[in-house]
């Protein structure tokens, strides 16, 4: 029987070319994106999950509310680990990570300037599951002034030789904001002995380094109010992490409080002023697409080499895989039951010699799995082919690996059977109903109705489509919003060089050397800028309590800053060296201004948070200016002068406009005169900027892709439709046009139907477009509005592509020999 179904089937195939083909394109495109999809989802969903007993593992985090915002922070008191670990013995295990910023390392002839040098404690590979090639992952960092490197690293200085037990010379470093002292920056300073070699950190964890010094070389401070480090703690299984939480209370009330009040700040008062400041935890498995949203934790937080994505995206790329499969199914379902009426005489036929409607049913359904097995089997072939253009545009590496685990083709054929049985259920259980006398009399299995299910299908079709195609318009929009905002800087002819370390203490004489060459206007020196990580402090006016603190950010900056980045003064002046006490001195943004509550805070004193040193004067205020992405909104921010020759993070330097690559080449040629070998990291501005918004292009180029192929599959499905509703109505088409009917009234005959349709899935989907977009838009402080023009647009170029669709074939029959379509029945 089943042998007899399938040759019917492949018959029904043959005859019905056109349709077949529409038919199995569509579902092959269909397919093809929703497994594109389905790894990517996949991909972004298993963050951190190669981590053994990644459920039990944790981060703590400092859940703060200070001064009317959220502070939340990624970072710990360095005491909060072994703290944990001694009193409660819940905590089966934990680490703690630091960040030593820039190292130049030297072995033999190979020097690098390397920023992803972290410590942490020998307890680090109980928390990480990361496969050691050479050493004991036991004793690897138990000892002062010892590093565990990755494998890429280990080809990188050493070739092909022997790593462990070499020792890898520090040339220059220096440790920008780790919180460890001063006197601290000796320790390691001659080299770190390799004890261990470890593979790179997997894809899909949320956190990697090139190197890991021992936690022993440098020590720590005790101080409870500090965040220098991320804190992971593994709890025994079984343990409730909702109730090891009111254990963190006690550790705050014991610690926290005590240390607080040593500054003079009341946590009953602090608290009484609607501030919040606890320990809380959050799943190792939810730091990558949660933190920020759930956990509302300040992105800036976080180190450099953490990756963050964001579990929006997976929710609407979820959406988008389902819809366009959904898409796909309902052209499939449209098509079949569109073209019963040429299977109507089989099935009165069969039905009259004896077949019942469970085998009708089941020949039907074959027939749709087959369809779906060809359609799987291209979606396939067409994955190998796009999948390394998909992978380019993410920037992952993702594949399908049908031999790699013994499940994926299983779970391939499952999917073929489920698939074809949703295509094919309706369209089987709707043909094997027709009424043999009535099908065998008219040649019709049902009453010449409108087919109600088809048309909520197509609208179905169309309001998806509507939606993809408003989602890539708003975030177009929003990418366009974000690239020409005015910034509060100029940002054209600005080029940044991210590693000046280089420069030891030449760093004067190389300003100076650029600056007599009239390609360079002007030359600075700051902290990093356009990063997350940038330094945080907090602050409160003379005459406050510290009760009364405002949390800020930090730059070290030259004489010269406001000059290159054209950043506008507001009150006061700017750092000058006529002054010899500007080294204790400040400069404020109109934001501090704001949060401190003061209209005219020059020549006032700040004192900061957790420092013993003078008050430090308040000379000038500068106007707002966008130092982080726009996702943020702007922080108060307190400007100190860089001392001359101490290594700046950024050297940023203004060029003449003309020819770039002559300048940049003589930019390169000063550098080599003062730094010798090192090779210059430099970028202009402008592109660092929009490398911020690298998410946003991609997921718009992505919108703009699936909402294509969205209408692409529901165009297919349309045109199936209209040649045989068309087909259906041949004798109507030439009675009409010989009482008089004109080619365009016959047109508008035939589209109005399906205009109707897609006006209808606007109105659907205007207002889910709306509800989705508007969610979207909330993750950018500063974000574009949602136009009524943009869904009228929408709706005009869905409108527009569906009568384009249509319309071939209305024409086609318009122009039809009136003769030949009174004859064609």
């Amino acid at each position: 029987m089943l042998k007899n179904y399938l040759k019917i089937a492949l018959r029904n195939l043959q005859r019905n070319k056109l349709y077949s083909f529409i038919n199995i394109a569509g579902l092959a495109v269909g397919v093809t994106c929703f497994l594109i999809l389905l790894l990517f989802i996949w991909n972004e969903l298993s963050y951190d999950s190669f981590n053994k007993d990644a459920s039990n593992i944790y981060r703590v985090f400092v859940k703060a509310y200070i001064d009317g915002h959220d502070a939340s922070n990624a970072k710990t008191p360095g005491v909060l680990g072994p703290v944990l670990k001694q009193k409660y013995p819940d905590v089966q295990a934990f680490t703690r990570i630091g960040y030593h910023g820039m190292y130049t390392f030297r072995y033999k002839d190979n020097v690098f300037n390397e920023s992803s040098v972290y410590t942490a404690d020998s307890t680090f590979f109980k928390i990480f599951t990361l496969k050691f090639l050479e050493g004991n992952p036991q004793t690897a960092l138990t000892r002062p002034n010892t590093m565990v490197i990755t494998e890429s690293m280990a080809k990188k200085y050493f070739g092909n030789r022997e790593p462990l037990g070499k020792i890898l010379k520090v040339v220059k470093g220096h440790m920008e904001g780790t919180g460890f002292k001063k006197a601290d920056e000796d320790a390691g300073s001659q080299g770190f002995l390799i004890t261990g070699v470890i593979r790179d950190f997997p894809e899909n964890s949320h956190f990697s380094c090139g190197f890991l010094v021992s936690m022993s070389t440098y020590k720590v401070d005790r101080y409870w109010l500090g965040s220098n480090f991320t804190t992971y703690i593994k709890l025994k299984k079984g343990t409730s992490s909702q109730a090891f939480e009111k254990k963190l209370a006690k550790i705050t009330k014991d610690n926290v409080v005590p240390a607080a009040r040593s500054h003079g700040i009341s946590m009953s008062k602090f608290r009484s002023e609607g501030n919040l400041y606890r320990f809380e935890l959050e799943p190792m498995t939810s730091i990558y697409l949660r933190s920020q949203r759930k956990y509302g934790i300040d992105p800036n937080t976080e180190w450099p080499s953490t990756t963050t994505g964001n579990i929006l995206y997976v929710y609407i790329f979820s959406a988008v895989a389902l819809f366009i499969l959904i898409i796909a199914i309902i052209n499939f379902m449209n098509l079949e039951t569109a073209k019963s009426e040429k299977r109507g005489k089989e099935v009165g036929i069969r039905k009259t010699l004896g077949s019942v409607r469970a085998r009708l049913a089941g020949q039907f359904l074959i027939e749709a799995i087959l369809m779906s097995t060809i359609s799987v089997i291209l979606a396939l072939i067409l994955l190998q082919v796009i999948l390394p253009l998909f992978n380019n545009l993410t920037g992952k590496h993702l594949g399908l690996g049908l031999f790699n685990h013994f499940y994926i083709i299983p779970l391939l054929i499952g999917f073929v059977v489920i698939l074809g049985m949703l295509a094919g259920s309706y369209p089987a259980f709707y043909l094997s109903s027709f009424r043999p006398a009535q099908v065998l009399k008219t040649g019709k299995g049902v009453d010449n109705r409108k087919n109600i299910l088809r048309s909520i299908l197509v609208i179905m079709q169309f309001a998806i489509s509507i939606i993809l195609l408003i989602g890539t318009i708003v975030i177009w929009r929003q990418l366009s919003y974000v690239q020409n905002k005015n910034l509060g800087f100029n940002k054209e002819q600005l080029i940044t060089i991210s590693n000046p370390e280089f420069l030891g203490n030449k760093l004067k004489d190389f300003k100076n050397s650029l600056l007599q060459n009239p390609k360079i206007e002007n030359v600075t020196n700051s902290s990093r800028m356009f990063i997350t990580g940038i330094r945080g402090s907090a602050y409160f006016l003379e005459g406050k309590s510290p009760n009364d603190i405002v949390t800020t950010q930090d730059l070290d900056v030259g004489y010269d800053f406001l000059k290159t980045y054209r950043v506008k003064l507001s009150q006061g002046r700017f750092f000058s060296k006529k002054y010899s006490t500007d080294s204790s001195a400040v400069v404020i943004n109109e934001k501090a201004v704001k949060n401190f509550g003061i209209t005219n805070p020059v020549g006032k004193e700040l004192n900061e948070f957790n420092y013993q040193g003078d008050p430090m004067r308040i000379i000038g205020v500068i106007k707002d200016f966008n130092y982080e992405s726009l996702h943020q909104q702007i922080r108060p921010l307190v400007l100190h002068l860089a001392r001359p020759n101490t290594p700046a993070g950024l050297i940023t330097i203004r060029v003449a406009p003309g020819n770039a690559q002559s300048t940049i080449n003589l930019i390169k040629k000063t550098w080599h005169k003062f730094a010798g070998r090192g090779n210059m990291n430099y970028n202009f501005v402008d592109q660092k900027l929009a490398s911020l918004y690298k998410s946003v292009v991609r997921t718009g180029k992505l919108a703009a892709i699936f909402s294509v192929i969205a209408i692409f599959i529901a165009c297919l499905g349309l045109l199936g439709i209209a040649a045989f509703v068309t087909e259906q109505r041949t004798k109507e088409i030439g009675i009409r046009k010989v009482l008089g009917a004109s080619m365009v009234e016959l047109v508008v005959l035939l589209s109005k139907e399906f205009m109707i349709w897609v006006i209808i899935a606007n109105i659907i989907a205007w207002p889910v477009a709306y509800f989705v977009m508007t969610d979207w838009l909330q993750n950018f402080a500063y974000r574009t509005g949602l136009s009524w023009w943009i869904f009228v647009l929408s709706g005009l170029i869905a409108l527009i592509i569906a009568l384009a669709t249509v319309s071939w074939q209305s024409i086609r029959a318009a122009l039809m020999n009136p003769v030949d379509a009174l004859r064609s029945e």
